[in-house]
């Protein structure tokens, strides 16, 4: 009995709370219909599970394709340490996506029906194949970690040797199909000009979904790095995180410097960026988030080289995607709908829930399965500890 309540801890009454609550909104949602389950409307019919899940789910796991191209194609075997956890990030991401999308479609039985019914002028259409195309890329190039783990010896070899000969063609699907997705999210709101606040509409927006997602992706990698260096005592060499770190900054900045360029001289929307109305404000406070603030922090390499400063500098970056996303998919559209959305309780359950899950899935992955090396070396072998000194300076 003592035992039992000695591994009853804060976190995990926490996690049991969110499932709890996301079981009852899903069982909400579908027995008792988007009505009773949502705020949305027919004036506003994408909500939190679109700009959240589905917006967000895509852009936060673009890493997966960014490292794989980078250690596969280009070569760069000093990032195949934290490749396996990147690819992992993505898969769980686009599931998390998936399931997103079966709370959010009005027949969520019928998500098998663009593969026999095609429509080519859609780019939903679009979207769906990539999903489900990209999905079944991660699923191999994450498989060899569970064939590792599962398989006897004799089929576990033969796995390997098919998945050795296929792999370079997978991952350069997967950047195809990556790249092509992040963009087609933008593509969808092309169509939304005479209802998307000028902020945020641009004939460019599929570019810029895909100039904001790399970065982004790797900052969130960068914080699932750390913290598995700090709390499941994994070692790897921290430089790596360094350098990641460099990278997200260049890419940043040519997002921001796109971004503006495209608001200020190609759409001619600048005068909105002064403007005494509510989107101004999220629209300043998103840009400082994504782009001002982690810029001037990442170009400080007192930032880059501390851990800790890193990661809160990455949260930032993470938040401010977060804030864009959802800025285009809510806040740009509330003006045109003439009505005022904010999600319910259930559209949040339901959001935790899988997300929850998909952290869950992560922390038993990195446990259990061989996601990062097993022979680190020897400089790293401190690093946990040193970090948990980072962020408790009192603690000896």
């Amino acid at each position: 009995m003592k035992a039992t309540i000695a591994k009853i801890t804060f976190w995990r009454v926490v996690v049991a709370a969110i499932f709890a609550s996301g079981l009852y909104a899903t069982w909400s949602r579908f027995f008792q219909g988007l009505a009773a389950s949502t705020n949305l409307s027919d004036r506003v019919p994408w909500g939190l599970w679109v700009g959240f899940s589905t917006l967000c789910g895509v852009g936060l796991s673009a890493a997966g394709f960014a490292i794989a191209a980078g250690v596969y194609i280009l070569g760069m075997e000093r990032y195949r340490p934290v490749m396996r956890a990147a690819v992992l990030i993505s898969f769980l991401g686009y599931m998390t996506v998936v399931c997103g999308m079966l709370y959010e479609l009005g027949l969520p039985w019928r998500l098998w029906h663009p593969l026999i019914f095609w429509n080519h002028a859609s780019v939903l259409f679009e979207v769906a194949w990539c999903v489900m195309l990209y999905t079944t890329v991660l699923t191999l190039e994450f498989s060899p970690a569970l064939a590792e783990k599962f398989l006897w010896p004799k089929a576990r070899v033969w796995f390997e040797g098919v998945t050795h000969r296929i792999l370079i063609g997978v991952v350069l699907i997967g950047i195809l199909l990556s790249s092509c997705h992040q963009s087609f999210l933008g593509g969808l709101y092309l169509m939304t000009k005479d209802k998307l606040y000028p902020l945020w509409f641009s004939s460019n927006l599929p570019s810029l979904f895909f100039l904001s997602a790399i970065p982004s992706g790797l900052a969130l990698t960068v914080m699932a790095l750390f913290l598995c260096v700090r709390s499941l005592h994994v070692r790897i060499d921290m430089s790596i995180l360094e350098e990641i770190g460099r990278v997200i900054l260049w890419l940043l900045s040519l997002f921001g410097l796109a971004r503006m360029i495209d608001l200020v001289i190609i759409q001619g929307n600048g005068s909105y960026l002064f403007a005494l109305r509510p989107e101004t404000g999220w629209f300043w406070m998103e840009f400082a988030l994504l782009v001002i603030a982690p810029v001037a922090l990442l170009s400080q390499p007192l930032v880059r080289g501390n851990p800790l400063k890193l990661y809160f500098t990455c949260a930032l970056v993470v938040g401010g995607f977060v804030a864009y996303r959802m800025n285009v998919a809510i806040t740009g559209m509330q003006a045109s709908s003439g009505t005022y959305y904010f999600p319910k309780w259930t559209e949040f359950a339901t959001t935790f829930f899988t997300v929850t899950a998909g952290v869950v899935v992560f922390r038993e992955a990195v446990l259990r399965l061989n996601i990062f090396p097993k022979t680190p070396d020897a400089n790293d072998r401190e690093l946990p500890m040193l970090l948990n000194r980072m962020v408790r300076p009192g603690s000896a």
